[in-house]
């Protein structure tokens, strides 16, 4: 059985939450049951707000389910008030998926969002999984005007391929930083991380170490690699139903998104412009003087630095692979739970 760890709250972040939720929730339920997948779909409600819905009451299930159980975890608001800078970072991103992860009952545990729709040819995937892997698979955005679509899961499947305004393929090929370890597909990676239940319990989850959670998901695959896994890109795209973000500038996004898009056409032949782009996409948001949410709230994220340096000492032995305690996951945590299907 595969658990898929979902996370979200209702206050609508990125704009269209419902709706991007439902095509994407009730799509994949749709998939999982043609490919006859043994699973659990599970919901992590982090912090929704005491006067709104839970999570459970905007995705009703109405047709019973062969293959697949959901299971709704509600995590209330105090859990998240503990936390410094709580008041401008509504979810702790990492302790959310590691809440869902630490409470999975399926052999194999993939790691996503609560927008991001699998095709066929991925799905296909899920019963062809081994051990001592990380499953990886590229990101493609859609967009957005697909949610005007009146809903229907082929048809949505069949628009998904046609609307892609960025595919997220792995930009860093070589080694990591001039180390003898190869630059892992972490672009984005965070949308689909797959393992064995071994391998997440035994690293203890993702780094509780960041609210926001940026680049906890690539520290994490680093951490996967570096204790003998290796890591798999899936064939299959992942879409991904695009949205405002709270930590990357428009501007800055479309020049990238641009570039990017390329490589549906010429692969990694794109990659000698990448340098350009980078420069390219930075001075025109300098210019126009974009902000990020995150930047407006006064947020400062896990840096590039930072980041980078906690994989330079876990290359270098100076750092143990695993960050969290034995309470990760708010083990010691008891939440309640709302399931749906046998």
């Amino acid at each position: 059985m595969i658990s898929i760890v979902q996370y979200t709250r209702n206050d609508d972040h990125g704009g269209n939450l419902l709706k991007r939720m439902k095509y994407s929730f009730y799509t994949n339920l749709y998939l999982l049951e043609k490919f006859k997948i043994e699973s659990e779909l599970i919901i992590v409600d982090y912090n929704t707000p005491v006067n709104r819905k839970k999570i459970y009451e905007l995705l009703p299930v109405k047709k019973k389910l062969k293959y697949i159980k959901i299971r709704h975890i509600i995590v209330p608001p105090e859990i998240h008030f503990k936390f410094k800078d709580h008041n401008k970072i509504p979810i702790n991103n990492m302790l959310a998926r590691n809440i869902g992860i630490r409470r999975a009952m399926g052999d194999y545990i993939l790691s996503t969002g609560i927008d991001i729709i699998f095709s066929e040819k991925l799905i296909a995937n899920f019963k062809l999984l081994k051990p001592k892997r990380l499953y990886r698979a590229i990101r493609y955005d859609v967009n957005k005007c697909i949610l005007n679509i009146k809903f229907n899961p082929e048809k949505i499947l069949n628009e998904c391929n046609k609307l892609i305004i960025d595919v997220h393929f792995n930009t860093n090929l070589g080694n990591f930083e001039n180390t003898s370890i190869p630059s892992l597909h972490t672009n984005n990676c965070g949308d689909f991380q797959l393992a064995h239940k071994d391998i997440w319990f035994k690293l203890r989850g993702y780094p509780e170490i960041d609210l926001m959670g940026t680049h906890c998901d690539t520290i994490f695959s680093y951490m996967s690699y570096l204790s003998g896994n290796k890591e798999v890109i899936l064939s299959g795209k992942l879409y991904h139903i695009d949205h405002d973000s709270r930590w990357l500038k428009p501007l800055y996004t479309h020049v990238l998104r641009n570039w990017r898009l390329l490589f549906l056409k010429f692969g990694y032949e794109v990659l000698k412009f990448k340098e350009k782009y980078y420069e390219l996409a930075k001075e025109i948001s300098q210019k126009a003087n974009e902000k990020t949410f995150l930047e407006k709230v006064g947020y400062k994220i896990l840096s590039d630095r930072e980041y980078k340096k906690i994989i330079f000492e876990m290359i270098e032995g100076k750092r143990p692979i695993i960050y969290n305690d034995e309470n990760w996951g708010a083990g010691n945590t008891k939440f309640s739970e709302i399931i749906i299907g046998d």
